[in-house]
């Protein structure tokens, strides 16, 4: 799996500064968010923000970490695109700015949704050929995968309420002593917005003449294994062949 790699040395110059950026960057918001995670800690963690900050600065390092596991560079584009959505969605928690702006945790969602169903794409890759499904069964299949992220991450905000006195859920109602279940529902339903405007976005570009980006998602995140394997032995082949060669120029 190491079509789309290419070593740091053979990437243009501007491609190099473009990188450099987004690493430098990724290396920033990372050790912020360890910074505000133990400064939080150090004055008592009034906001219950130590977990969140923690928790974020593992999810900041995901794309790098995506490129050496599967030996796929990510463009520049995209690593940069992630990092954004990693401030307004993280930086919504550690910073407190869902109590600032109203509605900003919903929104976030929806884009969540949305994001989630693109990775579901990447999914399918990987377990199978993507070209071989139907347009149809690849959007159901993202939307079931965004859906499933959803009822993951509220569990996990659930248990990080309940057994680390964190309030991802919001702040507990008296007399219950736990938060509203509105904002759990609400939560997976703007979930659910962002999934299904992946499907109406995947559907129209797949079908109608426009890619509408598509495309370059597919480009971006797809593994062709046929073309793979293709190339891998065309590979082997052109390595043998100059083996033959190198032998039969010492006979000669």
């Amino acid at each position: 799996m190491k079509r789309n790699w290419k070593k740091f040395k053979d990437l243009s110059k501007g491609e190099k500064i473009f990188r450099s950026i987004n690493l430098a960057l990724m290396i920033f918001l990372f050790l912020g968010c360890i910074g505000l995670g133990i400064y939080n800690a150090c004055i008592g963690d009034p906001r219950n923000r130590v977990f969140s900050c923690f928790m974020l600065s593992l999810v900041i390092l995901l794309p790098f970490l995506f490129e050496i596991i599967f030996g796929r560079r990510l463009s520049n584009l995209m690593f940069l695109l992630y990092q954004i959505y990693i401030v307004l969605a993280g930086g919504g928690s550690v910073l407190d700015i869902y109590n600032g702006i109203p509605y900003y945790d919903k929104y976030i969602h929806v884009i969540a949704g949305y994001v989630f169903a693109l990775l579901g794409m990447f999914i399918i890759s990987l377990f199978d050929d993507y070209y071989k499904f139907k347009p149809l069964t690849i959007a159901f299949i993202c939307f079931a995968f965004t859906l499933a992220v959803a009822l993951c991450w509220e569990l996990m905000e659930w248990f990080a309420d309940s057994f680390l006195g964190q309030t991802a859920q919001g702040e507990p109602i008296l007399p219950y002593g736990v938060p509203l279940v509105t904002d759990t529902v609400s939560d997976m339903l703007c979930n659910f917005c962002g999934g299904l405007v992946f499907v109406v976005h995947y559907i129209l570009g797949k079908y109608t003449k426009a890619s509408l980006g598509i495309k370059f998602y597919e480009k971006e995140f797809v593994f062709n294994k046929k073309t793979e394997t293709f190339e891998n032995k065309l590979e082997v082949n052109t390595s043998e062949n100059d083996e033959k060669n190198d032998k039969s120029d010492k006979k000669e």
